[in-house]
């Protein structure tokens, strides 16, 4: 059959309703121009490059936004997290006022960008291309910032998620049994001996596996498949020096100069990553993982540099604490007032007593877990 039969036999309709099976993720993309900002809803947006970072974002010409991305040049992909269906509805929709009720930040560079989103990308526009009904805006990012979440699906013309909740269960299952050490230091996960014993599909295995390789609780090797990550003293020790000396440098760099705002942001961190260590235990220890790295991640960028926040990012502090940490909801409410001093001495603006709370803080890490590998012969 030539392609010129196959085209006429395909009406937009059918068309449709296949790439509809085609899964996407949901972004609203803004931009601002002289008249104000712009934004409409669309789930043609994908990475094109990562070197250098590249993004592709396909808007109908016919749409106010398209035509208003083309005279600013530049536009900020919004992604949806899986509670965003209402901003979806809102910016697919015409209207006067898309932003209405809609809270905005101004990014890096003076894009509006939704606050709730779950990440946001500013790209400057590089090259304009037609393509049928659809402007084709290869963007090169110049800023990128994501927080915590599932994103928001399309799938056969509605917005909803993949089976996140199931998938999430069985990886949380899979998890519980690695740090329970049910399998050995260096011992081989196989797919399908995983997806029985969990009682699940190969899909859902391979999704847990995936996300524990995120965690750092399994590596994946060549020859061998998933293997379970070995944990020890050394690997905790590296890290956690590691991170007292991204943060000391930057309370030298930064005590005397914070503005209230800062101050106020760390503070409240603080306060909620307090209230998940009640007494001796944690109240629910991944809540607080993941507002223990918020608030060290808030002190790292105090410094407004770059290099020093992909620096702590790259330490894999998360994987440590899981590893060690994880292991037991017993610990210690001296590791909350290290951080208290750590808050409180910022607040004064006494880098020195700030300083001495970093220390001490690592000191009680760098001791738990020598505390708890002792009772697992020196390696999790």
């Amino acid at each position: 059959m030539s392609s010129n039969s196959v085209s006429s036999a395909l009406d937009g309709q059918h068309f449709r309703h296949v790439v509809g099976h085609l899964a996407s993720g949901v972004t609203v993309v803004t931009t601002r121009t002289a008249t104000g900002p712009h934004g409409m809803t669309a789930s043609s947006v994908t990475s094109l490059s990562l070197d250098p970072p590249m993004m592709l974002a396909c808007l109908n010409r016919a749409a106010p936004t398209a035509h208003a991305v083309s005279e600013s040049g530049r536009y900020a992909v919004n992604v949806l997290g899986q509670e965003h269906a209402h901003l979806a509805q809102q910016f697919a929709v015409p209207s006067e006022d898309k932003f209405r009720g809609v809270g905005l930040t101004a990014g890096e560079h003076d894009l509006p960008l939704l606050a709730e989103a779950l990440a946001h990308i500013e790209c400057e526009v590089v090259e304009e291309i037609t393509g049928g009904t659809h402007s084709i805006f290869v963007g090169r990012v110049l800023s990128a910032s994501a927080g915590q979440g599932q994103p928001l699906t399309y799938f056969r013309g509605g917005f909803g998620r993949f089976e996140f909740a199931r998938d999430d269960a069985v990886y949380r299952r899979a998890r519980t049994q690695v740090l329970e050490r049910q399998y050995a230091a260096g011992a081989v996960l196989h797919l399908d001996d995983l997806a029985h014993e969990l009682g699940v599909d190969a899909a859902s295995a391979f999704y847990a596996l995936t996300r524990l390789a995120a965690d750092g609780l399994v590596q994946r090797d060549p020859s061998r498949g998933y293997v379970i990550t070995p944990f020890d003293v050394t690997t905790s020790d590296a890290t956690f020096d590691a991170r007292s000396a991204i943060e000391l440098g930057v309370i030298a760099l930064t005590a005397h100069h914070l503005d209230v705002e800062q101050l106020a942001e760390l503070r409240r961190r603080f306060e909620q990553m307090a209230a998940l260590l009640v007494g001796e235990r944690f109240l629910d220890f991944d809540s607080y993982l993941d507002a223990n790295y918020a608030f060290h991640e808030h002190l790292v960028s105090l410094a407004g540099n770059p290099a020093l926040t992909a620096a702590f990012g790259s330490l894999s502090i998360k994987t440590v604490m899981t590893r060690s940490f994880g292991s037991t909801p017993v610990t210690s409410q001296d590791f909350i007032d290290a951080q208290r001093q750590i808050t409180e001495g910022l607040e004064r603006r006494d880098a020195a007593a700030a300083s001495a709370g970093v220390m001490r803080y690592t000191e009680l890490a760098k001791q738990r877990v020598r505390e708890i590998l002792a009772h697992t012969g020196g390696r999790l």
